[in-house]
């Protein structure tokens, strides 16, 4: 047994992951209870998109990802905060894990219509079409299965857009190797359309703002 100095860190790693863990089993409990979804409120998409990728950035900062958000439509849904932030979070979060260092995770809000997609494209292995089907199956990893996830962020993400009644979808790339996760949601009533494309706004925790 190699004795660890006074005072060294090397547990905590273990410690938050540990608590990730739970946390992410308590809310799939909430979910098969079937408690009421908070009361809806009139959600800024594209500013939501933004403050994910500020709350992910020092994650992917460490595992040397390149994340940032690469269109910014106008954009407004009624719903609950707290259930598209658990779906965002969890879709950046698990393309930032399934990423190879130096790798790319771009987010897009694209208006289309009296509907609004939310695109997170990674630069990640992929899955194998057998597999797809089950992505968002409880505790189900992909090959190859050495990444740092639980295996529970799809499925969660997948309980709070039922709740919330919106799309979502996980597709390989057509033009890379990579995944394409979609969030499609009903823009709230009389929301007019203001396309604003950028091409990187923020990366590595860097923000630009483009003209």
């Amino acid at each position: 047994m190699v004795d660890l100095p006074a005072g060294c860190p090397s547990w905590r790693p273990g410690i938050r992951r540990s608590a990730s863990l739970v946390n992410k089993l308590l809310r799939l409990a909430r979910y098969d209870a079937r408690e009421p979804a908070p009361a809806p409120r009139p959600i800024d998409l594209a500013q939501h998109a933004v403050d994910t990728i500020a709350r992910l950035t020092p994650l992917a900062g460490s595992r040397s990802i390149d994340l940032g958000i690469t269109r910014r439509d106008k954009a407004v849904t009624n719903g609950a905060l707290a259930d598209l932030e658990i779906i965002l979070d969890n879709l950046v979060e698990n393309a930032v894990l399934y990423t190879p260092p130096s790798g790319t995770v771009d987010v897009a809000v694209m208006v289309a219509g009296q509907e609004a997609r939310i695109e997170i494209r990674d630069t990640g292995p992929g899955i194998a079409e057998e597999e797809l089907p089950r992505v968002f199956e409880r505790s189900f990893r992909a090959m190859p299965q050495d990444g740092e996830g639980s295996g529970l962020g799809l499925a969660i993400a997948k309980a709070a857009a039922e709740r919330q009644e919106v799309r979502l979808t996980l597709a390989m790339r057509e033009d890379e190797p990579g995944l394409i996760a979609c969030l499609v949601v009903r823009l709230a009533p009389n929301e007019g359309v203001a396309l604003v494309p950028l091409t990187r706004e923020i990366a590595n925790g860097m923000i630009t703002i483009i003209e």
